[in-house]
């Protein structure tokens, strides 16, 4: 195969799986550390992206295999399946790099202590969703529940699900935001508040 044919192959599927994920030009250059250009001329094959670095870096940005962007193969098993899942997964990888953390100590230990709780306060967050899909599941249990509740309609009992299996999470995220409010005037009473909101590790770890 010419060279430029195999570019050109190359650079139809970088736009085809682009497209699939709906990632824009720019979050890919930037991923990437390029210019938008340079991905939009390895989307038209007007510049060499058939070295390895370029394959790899495509590859890992789009969720792909090397061989797949040169046509080897046609098998697309992806890990991940739109932009949010691809966007969530960069931002993983950009916070597990930054460790260890450049701040003074009881900035780094309020931070990675804040981003645990986050992390847990997600968890709750999948797990209310899960229930209210349990529960809607049945049809039958979902209409009685609703005229012993009184309600209009089934929406408006999933409605009220939903408010309360989230509620807990609303309620996270609030504490969340006043241990920030007090973290700058008392870092020491907020730190203090935050720890005792984690579910699953001793205050004393942090002795």
């Amino acid at each position: 195969m010419l060279d430029s044919e195999q570019r050109k192959q190359i650079g139809a599927r970088i736009k085809q799986r682009r497209l699939e994920l709906d990632l824009p030009m720019q979050y890919v250059a930037d991923q990437m550390g390029v210019n938008k250009s340079t991905v939009q001329r390895y989307e038209s094959g007007t510049i060499d992206n058939t070295k390895k670095m370029v394959l790899e870096g495509l590859s890992r940005v789009l969720d792909v295999t090397p061989e797949w962007l040169l046509g080897e193969t046609d098998k697309l098993d992806p890990e991940v399946t739109d932009a949010l899942e691809i966007r969530i997964r960069d931002s993983y990888q950009r916070i597990q790099s930054s460790f260890p953390l450049k701040l003074k100590t009881i900035d780094a230990d309020f931070a990675k202590t804040l981003l645990l709780y986050l992390l847990e306060s997600f968890e709750d967050l999948i797990t209310s969703f899960e229930n209210v899909d349990e529960r809607c599941s049945n049809v039958k249990r979902y209409r009685r529940i609703a005229v012993e509740l009184g309600l209009n309609s089934e929406e408006e009992l999933k409605n009220l699900l939903y408010h309360r299996e989230i509620k807990h999470t609303v309620n996270e995220l609030r504490d969340a935001s006043d241990v920030l409010d007090r973290y700058p005037s008392d870092p020491g009473g907020a730190f203090d508040k935050l720890k005792s909101l984690l579910r699953y590790l001793p205050a004393e770890i942090w002795l």
